[in-house]
């Protein structure tokens, strides 16, 4: 159980310290926010609100974790001041020869025929260029 509280105290201490790096340029309750959301959604696995909000395991209401956690959500300078700091700190990790790889299909969902923007998934054409070669 030891071991299990050190990692969690050294991932906490991770996420922390990213934190404070993509919120530079925001007041302390939104930096702490910044750490409870990034800590949360790692917790929990998941990005809804409540499930964020329980993970945080506060001795206050659920509720109020979660309207304080919503609050904060809009704030207007938090997606374009969060994006310009993603931005320089990728900027420091890219170098010339380095590759940069997209993959732009979509999750495989045979019954979502109609859904926007639905780009065609080719995890056959993939699986037949490796060898591996479906018979059922």
């Amino acid at each position: 159980m030891g071991d299990d509280n050190k990692i969690g105290g050294k991932i906490k201490s991770q996420i922390t310290h990213f934190a404070r790096r993509i919120s530079t340029d925001f007041k302390r309750p939104m930096k702490r926010f910044m750490v409870q959301m990034l800590y949360g959604i790692q917790a929990s696995k998941d990005v809804k609100l409540s499930n964020v909000a329980r993970s945080l395991n506060e001795e206050i209401a659920l509720i109020k974790t979660e309207n304080r956690l919503s609050r904060h959500m809009g704030e207007e300078e938090l997606r374009e001041s969060i994006n310009e700091q993603l931005i320089e700190e990728g900027a420091k990790r890219i170098q010339e020869d380095t590759v940069i790889a997209l993959d732009i299909s979509d999750i495989d969902k045979p019954y979502a025929k109609k859904m926007e923007h639905l780009a065609l998934v080719r995890e056959m054409e993939a699986r037949e260029r490796n060898g591996v070669v479906d018979t059922g």
